[in-house]
Formats: C-alpha cells, sequence, structure tokens
C-alpha cells in the first residue's frame, strides 16, 4: 500500500448502531476511508459498482437481500473486492456459507478496535481470517479426515500460509514462483475437501497439520 492510498470500505448493516460505532472505530484509523453505508445485500452490489472499494464490511442477516447473496454477486463481478463478514452469529452453517460464497472472513460485531484494524489490514492484505471465536465454531464441526495426503512441500506452504504470510512472502521463503505458490494453494485446498482459504485452515487444524 502506498503512503497517499487509504483502504477504502463500505459498511453495509441494517442496523443503526452498528454504523454509529464501527464509524467511530474507523475514525481513529489515518489510513482507511469508510466511503458509504447500506443496509442491505442490494444497496451493498449498487454501493460496490459505484464506489469500487477496497473491502466491504458485510453483515450477513439483512432484509431485502442477506449478506450471503450479496456476497456470492459482488464476488463474482468484482472479484478484486474484498468481503468481510460481520455479524453477531457465530453457528457454523453461516460461517461456512459466507465463506463458500467468497468472504475472505469472518469477524463479531463486538470486537475491538484493535481487533478490527488488524482484520481489516489482513483481509486488504488478501489474507483470510476468522476470530478465535469463529474458529472454534469451525473446528467444533469439521468433519476430520486424515487422509489429507498432502506433499512435503504442500504442507511447507500450508505452515507459511497459517502463518500469515503472502503469496510473496511464502514465494521468496521457499525460493519459487508466485505462481507455484498458487498452484499449491489450489491442491491444498483441493486435497483438504474445502471450498476456500479460510475453510482450508480451520481443517488443517483439525487435522493437526498446523
Amino acid at each position: 500500500m502506498t503512503q497517499d492510498h487509504k483502504i477504502s470500505i463500505i459498511l453495509v448493516d441494517d442496523h443503526r448502531r452498528v454504523h454509529q460505532a464501527i464509524s467511530e472505530m474507523i475514525g481513529f484509523f489515518d489510513d482507511i476511508e469508510l466511503l458509504a453505508h447500506g443496509s442491505n445485500g442490494r444497496e451493498a452490489i449498487e454501493l460496490c459498482n459505484r464506489y469500487q472499494p477496497d473491502l466491504v464490511l458485510m453483515d450477513v442477516v439483512m432484509p431485502i437481500m442477506d449478506g450471503i447473496e450479496a456476497t456470492k454477486h459482488i464476488i463474482e463481478k468484482n472479484p478484486e473486492i474484498k468481503v468481510l463478514a460481520l455479524s453477531s452469529f457465530k453457528d457454523h452453517h453461516t460461517v461456512r456459507t459466507m465463506l463458500e460464497n467468497g468472504a475472505i472472513g469472518f469477524v463479531l460485531k463486538d470486537s475491538s478496535v484493535d481487533d478490527l484494524e488488524n482484520t481489516i489490514r489482513t483481509a486488504y492484505a488478501g489474507q483470510s481470517i476468522l476470530s478465535p471465536e469463529i474458529m472454534q465454531a469451525l473446528l467444533e464441526t469439521q468433519q476430520s479426515n486424515q487422509e489429507t495426503n498432502l506433499s512435503a512441500r504442500e504442507l511447507e506452504v500450508l505452515k507459511l500460509f497459517a502463518s500469515g504470510m503472502t503469496n510473496n512472502q511464502i514465494a521468496h521463503t521457499l525460493t519459487i514462483s508466485i505462481s507455484t505458490v498458487k498452484f499449491h494453494i489450489t491442491n491444498i485446498v483441493e486435497k483438504l475437501g474445502v471450498n476456500t482459504r479460510a475453510e482450508a485452515l480451520v481443517a488443517a487444524a483439525k487435522n493437526k497439520l498446523i
């Protein structure tokens, strides 16, 4: 991120107090800018088309169109936009569905200022992120599968990815190309029987691979 670039965000939630609270928190960050507010999934799609933000903080349960359907539509039309699910729900079905539809991570509405800042920056960097509560909920419900058949190199990539490294950092550490890193991650996701990078981390933790 260049010095003059601010991480641009759209906040979509149907509760005014959530908008007020998160707006106040984002106000503490000099390089994060809240561009617009929406109250349902349809507005989220319209705002993304208009502003092309870096990141969308997306509620899950909303009137007219929920966050799950909106996330799927946004990612299909604007894959460069990252969606971070924002909810008070911790049930595994909601989490998994949001991740399957393209959300890069999932945090709770009562996150602290520091947690929100870290989550926004991590998501902006392209790294999947889940709050500890969400990770625990998924670990408790994810089916374990010890027959992962990951190669030694795939395990190396998985552990570095789980440590928070970007694709560029992994490529530099292992002295391989970025395209090779992406190839390994695609194989890891497939072999773990999941659909997203975030779910791969959960499955890897469940199988004690990381």
